[in-house]
C-alpha cells in the first residue's frame, strides 16, 4: 500500500473500525511516518470530542434480551463445519473483513491548509514576478530617457559651440557638396583666424565597421590630414579641429572614408569636397 492508502485508514483507526490485519499494517507504517502520526492525533482528538459531545444512553433490559436471543439463534443455525476433500475439518469463518472506505472528495483539515498555503505562495510568486517585470521595464525606460536626455544635452552643447564660433569676429564659412558617392550629403565648415575649425555634415552613409570619415586640408596638390569622425543613424556628424596655418588662406577641403584610426594620406573615395 502507498502513503495515501494509509492516510485513508487513519479515520477508521480513530474509530476502532479496522480489522487486525489492517491495524497491524497501519501501526507498522505509523512507526516510520511522522506525518501520519500527527494526522492520527488530530483524528483521535476529533473522535474524542464527538464522543464527549454525545448524550449517554443506557440500553433497556429488553434490548439486552433481544441481543442474547439473536446470538443463540445464529449459533444454532450456523452451518456445520465442512469437510475438505483431504478429510480435514474446515471451520467456516464468521469474520466480516474490513471494507476499505471509498475515496471521498473531502480532505483532512491539514491537507486543506497545505493546499491553501501552496495557493498563497503561488499567488505571491506570481506577484513578485510581475513586480520584477514591471521594475525591469521601468529601468529600461529610464535608461532610454537618460540616453535621450544625454543626446539632447550633447546636441545643445554642439549648437552652443557653433554659435560661439559663428559669433567670433572674422569667422569664415564655406560649404562642402556631395559627390556621386553621397549625392544627397552636404557639410558646412566654419573657422576663425586662429584656425579653430568646426565641421557639420549631414546625409552621409553610415560607415561600415572599422571605417570612419576623415577631413582633409588641400593646399596646392598636397592633402594634409584632419581628424576623423563618425555619423549617427541619420547620417549626421560633427568634429572640431585645428587647421594647419598654411591652410588658413588658400585651401580646399574634402572628406573621404578611411580606416577609423585615420591615415596620413587619403586612400578612400571622396564623399564631400569644397568645390573650389
Amino acid at each position: 500500500m502507498g502513503h495515501e492508502d494509509y492516510k485513508e485508514m487513519l479515520s477508521a483507526h480513530a474509530l476502532a473500525a479496522l480489522d487486525r490485519e489492517a491495524e497491524l499494517a497501519l501501526n507498522q507504517h505509523l512507526s516510520d511516518c511522522a506525518d501520519c502520526r500527527e494526522e492520527l492525533d488530530r483524528w483521535n482528538e476529533t473522535a474524542a470530542a464527538l464522543a464527549l459531545a454525545a448524550d449517554p444512553v443506557e440500553p433497556s433490559p429488553q434490548l439486552r434480551e433481544q441481543i442474547l436471543r439473536r446470538i443463540k439463534t445464529e449459533a444454532q443455525d450456523a452451518r456445520p463445519d465442512e469437510i475438505s476433500t483431504s478429510g480435514s475439518r474446515v471451520v467456516s469463518s464468521q469474520v466480516i473483513p474490513f471494507r476499505r472506505p471509498t475515496k471521498t472528495v473531502w480532505l483532512p483539515i491539514g491537507s486543506l491548509g497545505a493546499i491553501a498555503a501552496t495557493l498563497v505562495f503561488a499567488a505571491l510568486l506570481v506577484s513578485l514576478i510581475m513586480l520584477w517585470q514591471q521594475n525591469r521595464t521601468a529601468k529600461i525606460e529610464v535608461a532610454e530617457l537618460r540616453n535621450q536626455v544625454q543626446s539632447a544635452q550633447d546636441e545643445l552643447a554642439r549648437q552652443r559651440k557653433v554659435l560661439e564660433l559663428l559669433a567670433t569676429p572674422g569667422v569664415k564659412m564655406l560649404e562642402l557638396s556631395g559627390t556621386n558617392m553621397a549625392p544627397g550629403a552636404n557639410a558646412k565648415l566654419a573657422y576663425d583666424k586662429t584656425g579653430h575649425a568646426m565641421l557639420m555634415a549631414k546625409g552621409l552613409p553610415l560607415a561600415p565597421a572599422g571605417k570612419a570619415y576623415q577631413l582633409w586640408y588641400i593646399v596646392g596638390d598636397k592633402p594634409m590630414p584632419g581628424k576623423v569622425f563618425k555619423t549617427d543613424g541619420a547620417g549626421n556628424g560633427m568634429l572640431q579641429d585645428q587647421m594647419p596655418a598654411v591652410a588658413l588662406n588658400s585651401a580646399n577641403f574634402a572628406i573621404t572614408m578611411e580606416p577609423e584610426g585615420g591615415t596620413q594620406s587619403p586612400t578612400g573615395a571622396i564623399y564631400l569636397h569644397s568645390g573650389s
